[in-house]
């Protein structure tokens, strides 16, 4: 990746940009399908991916480790995919929002997150979470309030 630019200055040995930067490269982000059971492994932290719920699974996340993520997008909404913790003790922290503004927030009692095919699950739906090393910090948007939602 490089930067160029006419208009800079450096200041105390650090580098300051009068104009636009320009980056020659893009951003391509690691991804994985997942058609059947699987476990993700801290290896796979920072991945985006794709569950194809033409089947139902389940995607068990690794254990929790600071600064762990995953970002998940439903493909196929035939069946439920269900992203389930490795440890019951990992709370879920935070909310899936839906197309119409409403809300399911994670309680310490759930231990999954379901992309639910009955409750109106859309391919697109999808779920980003990032640990602390003790907990899951969640977002998400569906287009509709039950599909995709905490259990």
């Amino acid at each position: 990746m490089g930067v160029r630019t006419s208009d800079h200055q450096k200041v105390a040995g650090k580098q300051y940009f009068e104009d636009d930067i320009q980056l020659n490269s893009g951003i391509q982000y690691k991804t994985q399908v997942t058609t059947a059971d699987t476990t993700l492994a801290q290896s796979e932290c920072d991945q985006t991916v794709f569950v194809n719920g033409a089947s139902t699974h389940d995607v068990t996340l690794p254990s929790a480790v600071a600064g762990c993520s995953f970002t998940f997008f439903i493909t196929d909404v035939t069946s439920d995919v269900d992203i389930v913790q490795a440890s019951a003790s990992e709370d879920f922290v935070g909310a899936i929002v839906d197309g119409a503004g409403t809300k399911d927030s994670g309680t310490a009692s759930d231990t999954k997150i379901i992309f639910d095919a009955s409750g109106g699950a859309t391919v697109g739906d999808w779920v980003s979470v990032i640990s602390d090393g003790t907990k899951w910090y969640v977002q998400g948007l569906c287009d509709n309030a039950l599909g995709v939602v905490f259990g």
